[in-house]
């Protein structure tokens, strides 16, 4: 089994310790917790990381995103940031390190480990250079928010129940979207969405998760 390493930069100890312990349960993950951007900075000289998890907000003279800015010189790789703050300013100058998704606190354990796993598998499809198809990516706006949670998530090989599950809501919920999906993009198979998600780029979505976010 592949295990990725993920860098975690956050100034809250009892945060960094719980969310380590919960991505390191399953050995999919090795997590290296960063209090400050300078330990950020050399743990990032001396490893190779596929992902980087960041807290907007640190009690420091720099911030996460800066601190961000700094490592993405150095390689680049996903980023996932977190934030109890949901303020426009944060978000336009989050939006310059092009980051996967912005996680608002407090949010589910089940929707960051989906988040993680979309960020790591979409950053592979680019890596291996994946065509955009632009009337596919066009086809994206039909789609609301949850429907493209679940779209991007369905991606990944997960199963109705297991979409379920991460995203918080009803079987039967996702099974509608599911359909509705279907009837808007004018396909029939899962496998036809699956080749759809990566066509169109999804992943160029920058998902903004709330905790009591849905469109159901």
């Amino acid at each position: 089994m592949m295990t990725e390493r993920i860098l975690f930069l956050e100034d809250e100890f009892l945060i960094a310790k719980d969310i380590k312990l919960l991505l390191q349960k399953d050995q999919k993950f090795i997590v290296d917790i960063a209090k400050t951007p300078a330990k950020a900075l050399e743990l990032y000289r001396t490893n190779d990381y596929q992902l980087i998890i960041s807290d907007i907000n640190l009690q420091c003279e720099m911030d996460g995103i800066d601190a961000v800015k700094e490592l993405k010189e150095i390689k680049i790789v996903p980023v996932i940031y977190l934030t109890a703050y949901k303020e426009d300013s944060f978000l336009e100058r989050a939006k310059e390190t092009m980051p996967f998704a912005y996680l608002l606190k407090p949010f589910q354990e089940d929707q960051l480990k989906v988040t993680i796993q979309l960020a790591l598998l979409n950053y592979k499809n680019i890596l291996a250079g994946e065509k955009e198809d632009i009337e596919n990516t066009k086809k994206i706006e039909n789609l609301t928010t949850r429907e493209k949670e679940v779209l991007v998530t369905l991606a990944t090989g997960k199963t109705s129940k297991e979409i379920a599950e991460a995203l918080c809501v009803s079987y039967h919920t996702i099974e509608k979207h599911k359909k509705n999906i279907k009837e808007k993009l004018g396909f029939h198979t899962i496998a036809e969405l699956v080749k759809f998600t990566f066509s169109s780029k999804l992943y160029k979505v920058c998902l903004l998760y709330t905790s009591d976010a849905a469109d159901e």
